[in-house]
């Protein structure tokens, strides 16, 4: 397919957790690959829940994670055309060309009247589904209940003995009797647009060319394929992707172990390393390479996405966001680190230094304020292992340590040479309490890093402290 137009319509009633934010990562990886274009929609036609400091986040998130899109809220043009909520003469329009096919129709039957049908249903062994109740109704019987005041839905009216076809780009051909699905409703009572119509009609207006999304979606595909028949209008390529999970097995929420955005960018999660992992949950790339959104969109192949469902693993998450921390410059990860830092760091140490000594250890900008509190506390904060292996070495070796240091070294490496002669200890036996007297750690930088970075005061200190445990 060539010229590809997707886009992410996602309904601003909530802050963007990863489900949402892998629909949009693909979406956007498709388009990139073969120069298409990224349109962003708001579906906010559920006024009661849709709030404008969603939305606004929504459009925060996207830009955080730079999946900048082409068309859409903050772009050429007018922003209204890309909230459905500001649509609604757009919908009456075509309503109204429905309303005179006699392809919609008013239906009165309440929700517990409808509870009532598909129990009485489902206890039959039949799919629960409208039964068409109000579809052949005389003028006379929808007067009577409007004369009442009720309100109506309206439906449509799916063609009946016909087969829908469509090849799913993620699943292969699909085929789906008419029969087997019922008139479903495009207007609710309160007048406005539901999903199944207000979703077909824009994509089709706005030119989409391809939709990815959850395979929960799958069974509305043939009714929004019918709807957009109806209308002559054409309907776009369909992928729908398994869903991504929690460990229960269910969707994935926050109540399964999600974050929202708001959240993993308030941790100190990477935009990178998001769409590293993204990109591989239920979709091949074929290695463990870091890559910036130019590169996996150029790995990204609708082909290559799995028909089965896939679990959040956040080990996985934070595999890439340790890869995306060890890819930074000193310099970057410094300014990253930045905020914690303030006022942690003693005046004489550099920010860049301490990123740079102890890159290893930080996975998180918490990480680095937890190092930093710990290794330039005022006294040696020491575990019970550790104590231990310090009072085992003894007050000689602590003596030698600050004898031997108190000297010029031309490095690091002659001063251990010479604590190995003079106390006759080697290998770990030597660098496990040097690392935990300067540290107070069992693993961290190199040891001739940490020395440098601490200063040889610090270092003489250190020593004197881990000599009187």
């Amino acid at each position: 397919m060539s010229n590809i137009k997707s886009r992410f319509c996602p309904s601003p009633t909530g802050f963007m957790h990863l489900g949402n934010l892998r629909t949009a990562l693909f979406s956007y990886l498709v388009t990139q690959k073969d120069n298409g274009n990224f349109l962003l929609r708001i579906e906010d036609t559920d006024q009661e829940r849709s709030k404008k400091e969603y939305s606004d986040a929504i459009c925060e998130d996207l830009e955080w994670m730079s999946l900048s899109w082409d068309e859409g809220p903050h772009r050429k043009g007018d922003d209204q055309e890309y909230f459905q909520s500001m649509r609604t003469e757009i919908y009456d329009k075509y309503y109204q060309t429905l309303l005179d096919k006699d392809l919609i129709y008013p239906c009165f039957m309440s929700e517990d009247e409808l509870k009532l049908v598909r129990k009485t249903q489902l206890a039959s062994g039949k799919p629960p589904r409208y039964p068409g109740t109000w579809a052949n109704a005389t003028k006379e019987e929808i007067e009577q209940e409007f004369e009442k005041g009720n309100k109506p839905v309206y439906r449509f009216r799916m063609p009946k003995d016909t087969v829908i076809t469509f090849v799913d780009l993620v699943k292969g051909e699909q085929s789906f009797e008419s029969n087997d699905l019922d008139d479903f409703i495009i207007m609710k009572e309160d007048e406005s647009p539901t999903f199944m119509f207000s979703n077909a009609i824009d994509d089709s207006l706005m030119g989409v060319n391809l939709v990815l999304r959850g395979e929960d979606h799958l069974s509305n595909t043939p009714r929004q394929i019918a709807l957009l028949k109806s209308l002559d209008f054409k309907e776009p390529k369909y992928g729908h992707i398994a869903l991504f999970t929690g460990n229960d097995g269910a969707p994935l929420s926050k109540r399964n172990g999600s974050l929202s955005l708001k959240e993993m960018k308030q941790k100190g999660y990477l935009p990178q390393a998001i769409a590293n992992y993204l990109s591989r949950v239920g979709h091949v790339i074929p290695d463990n390479n870091l890559r910036s959104l130019t590169e996996l969109a150029l790995e990204f192949d609708i082909s290559k996405i799995s028909t089965s469902p896939s679990k959040f693993d956040l080990d996985q998450l934070n595999f890439w966001q340790k890869k995306s921390i060890e890819a930074m410059t000193d310099d970057n990860l410094s300014k990253l680190l930045e905020d914690v830092l303030q006022n942690k760091l003693p005046e004489d140490i550099n920010h860049s230094d301490f990123a740079r000594v102890f890159r290893s250890k930080v996975v998180f900008p918490s990480d680095a304020l937890n190092l930093a509190e710990h290794i330039f506390s005022e006294r040696l904060i020491l575990g019970k292992n550790s104590k231990s292996i310090l009072t085992k070495v003894g007050q000689d070796f602590f003596d030698k340590c600050k004898d031997l240091y108190g000297k010029d070294h031309p490095d690091w490496k002659s001063f251990l040479d010479e604590l190995s002669i003079s106390t006759g200890k080697k290998g770990k036996d030597v660098f496990l309490p040097l690392r935990i007297a300067l540290s107070g750690l069992d693993s961290g930088p190199e040891l001739d890093e940490l020395a440098g970075l601490l200063g040889k005061d610090r270092v003489l200190e250190r020593f004197d402290q881990a000599r009187n445990i």
